[in-house]
């Protein structure tokens, strides 16, 4: 039989000839063909075996001189080149499984994943757990590196000292070629703390190509003075205070509430208010009022506090919702219908004309969940109130009327819901790894951002109401441009999901922490991290809270213990600084200012009042 013939031999060939002498009668023929066929067939199954018997073995031979290359590298080199092991093992290891080579899969897993950083142990042990094709097949791991590329970002001088290993290892450099994608840096080579800081994501790190989007970070200057003062300002601060902030945007570049007299009455107190809030430096330590809720039936699973600190939100794990007031007011239901009916629209104390007097009380219950309360939050006028649940909805309750008079539906449950500082709009963090973003009037969302390869665990409104800031378990920390609907930018440098988030009162730096142990600045300005800080555990969702000045950031602990650490001693610190450097301060010794330990009472919300008492809520013995 010539080659040719030969080549064209396979089982559906022969099945179909087969198939033909078995219609026509041709018995000893079908058998005869049949037999010789089965010793073709064999010999080509193992000489096949055999050929990838042998590309096994030369994966894992090249893996192996890879790893060896990079631990015989200078010390300058070998931090940024061994951001290649975790993409390169992964690959082999998960196409092995999907080729159905269960025991080269295995041999190989076991051989090398003791040598990939410890910043993707997580991954590389959730990858163990599959043993073959079936397995891999939907993992969200799998998919992720499957579907997408990792991205490495590495010096030009290291780049140039790979090269001459890969031109000799053709296996290694064709899965980098499809599955890698290296930006070149033509910075020095950075120390290794600063590196490791940055290395940790599943699919590596952030692109520098978005950023192509303008980020407006700055805040939207309102007017306030038609009642508040009348006296124009004078000399150079005058000046400075007409100029345009050109990282704003513009007031109407997405539509926005109008701010009624009252909500402009409220900002203005808060401004004056503002003018007696107390500094918190290493020299100043803070005041720390503690709300401890004592045998919290189901546990207290969610927190929130007004704007003015008057109103505590409570959220259980048995569904109910309890608002406390905090000082000596207590809280009215609204009038019935036919009293506010009576009432004066044009007066002006209509406000608190509309509120029966005659009832008051210093707490409230709102039921009407059918699980878990994951989180609450008010809304700028302490009017309304946003709950999510186990139960996959979302409900907005009026506090005047203690009941619950919208549901949002979801398909799956709701880690975080916040509202708008302007209220009116709500933004949302899904274990359907999705943030959206809501109307209070509109039942289905109106943006709904995707990008996230898992669960957005926690969530945050910026301040000039564009965009929404949120953690994902994926690692990373992604702010979304709620008018175009797009991720604008993406950090990297977690080595676990993200447990909580916070944008600055400024708008431009974003503080969030983690499940691994790390608390990190991020500079949405020039897209880079600012500090990593090694930090406990983070197990669960963390309470974060900025000063009002934003100067002090308080974190609650997994020890039951509250921290603060300033970034105003972290910026002073890099005021001098080259903004084209991508240095990182690691574990920076001014930024960490005090801890302050409870007895037995873990920290489930934190809130710093308009004159920077910080407020901290727990359950004792949770």
């Amino acid at each position: 039989m010539m080659s040719g013939e030969l080549d064209s031999l396979n089982q559906e060939n022969i099945q179909k000839v087969l198939d033909f002498l078995k219609r026509n009668g041709l018995t000893d023929a079908e058998q005869a063909l049949s037999r010789e066929a089965e010793n073709i067939l064999r010999a080509e199954s193992d000489l096949q075996q055999n050929s990838e018997e042998q590309s096994n073995e030369a994966l894992s031979r090249e893996f192996d001189a890879l790893y060896s290359h990079i631990m015989a590298s200078f010390d300058c080199h070998r931090t940024e080149l061994s951001a290649f092991l975790f993409p390169v093992f992964a690959h082999i290891y998960t196409r092995a499984l999907m080729e159905g080579h269960n025991t080269f899969a295995a041999s190989f897993y076991h051989q090398f994943k003791k040598v990939i950083p410890s910043w993707h142990e997580e991954p590389v042990q959730k990858l163990g757990l599959l043993t073959n094709q079936s397995q891999a097949i939907g993992n969200e791991i799998v998919e992720a590196l499957t579907n997408n590329s990792f991205l490495i970002k590495i010096s030009k001088v290291s780049m140039k000292s790979f090269e001459t290993f890969l031109l000799r290892h053709p296996l290694i450099k064709a899965i980098i070629k499809e599955k890698i994608v290296i930006e070149s840096l033509d910075s020095a080579v950075r120390s290794k703390p600063s590196l490791e800081a940055n290395m940790g994501g599943l699919l590596g790190q952030a692109s520098k190509s978005e950023k192509k989007y303008k980020v407006f970070y700055g805040l939207i200057k309102e007017d306030l003075t038609s009642q508040f003062d009348k006296k124009k300002p004078k000399g150079k601060d005058g000046k400075e205070s007409k100029k345009k902030d050109t990282n704003a945007p513009l007031i109407d570049r997405i539509p926005l509430p109008t701010l009624t007299e009252s909500m402009k009455a409220e900002k203005r107190q808060t401004q004056k208010d503002l003018l007696k809030k107390t500094k918190i430096n290493a020299d100043s330590p803070p005041n720390i009022c503690m709300f401890t809720v004592s045998n919290a039936g189901g546990g207290v699973t969610a927190v929130d506090v007004t704007e003015d600190s008057s109103l505590i939100g409570l959220g259980y794990g048995d569904s109910v919702i309890q608002v406390n007031v905090t000082g000596d007011s207590s809280l009215y239901p609204l009038k019935p219908i036919e009293e506010l009916e009576a009432l004066d629209p044009e007066s002006d104390e209509m406000a608190t004309e509309i509120y029966d007097k005659t009832q008051d009380v210093k707490n409230i219950k709102l039921q009407g969940h059918q699980g878990t309360v994951y989180s609450l939050s008010f809304s700028p006028d302490r009017r309304l109130l946003l709950s999510s649940s186990l139960d996959s909805t979302v409900r907005l309750w009026s506090i005047g009327t203690r009941k619950n008079v919208v549901v949002y539906r979801t398909n799956s449950p709701i880690w975080q819901v916040q509202f708008s500082p302007r209220s009116y709009y709500f933004a949302t963090a899904g274990s359907d790894s999705t943030a959206m973003v809501w109307a209070t009037d509109r039942m289905q969302p109106l943006r709904i951002f995707t990008g996230a390869l898992s669960d957005v665990s926690c969530i945050d409104y910026h301040p000039n109401c564009n965009y929404i800031v949120g953690g994902s378990e994926d690692r990373y920390v992604r702010l979304y441009d709620v008018l175009s609907g797009s991720c604008v930018r993406t950090f990297s440098g977690h080595k676990g999901a993200v447990r909580g988030i916070k944008v600055s009162p400024c708008g431009r730096y974003i503080v969030s922490v983690s499940e691994e142990g790390s608390l990190i600045v991020w500079d949405i300005a020039l897209q880079r991290m600012v500090t990593y800080q090694d930090t406990d555990p983070f197990p669960s969702m963390t309470a974060l809270c900025f000063s009002r000045d934003g100067g002090t950031i308080a974190v609650s602990t997994p020890q039951s213990a509250i921290s603060l650490y300033s970034l105003e001693a972290l910026l002073a610190s890099n005021s001098g600084q080259d903004h084209t450097s991508n240095e990182v301060k690691v574990n920076y010794p001014s930024f960490s200012l005090y801890s302050y330990p409870t007895k037995n009472t873990p920290v489930l919300g934190l809130h710093f009042t308009r004159k920077n008492i910080l407020l901290g809520i727990g359950a004792f013995g949770q």
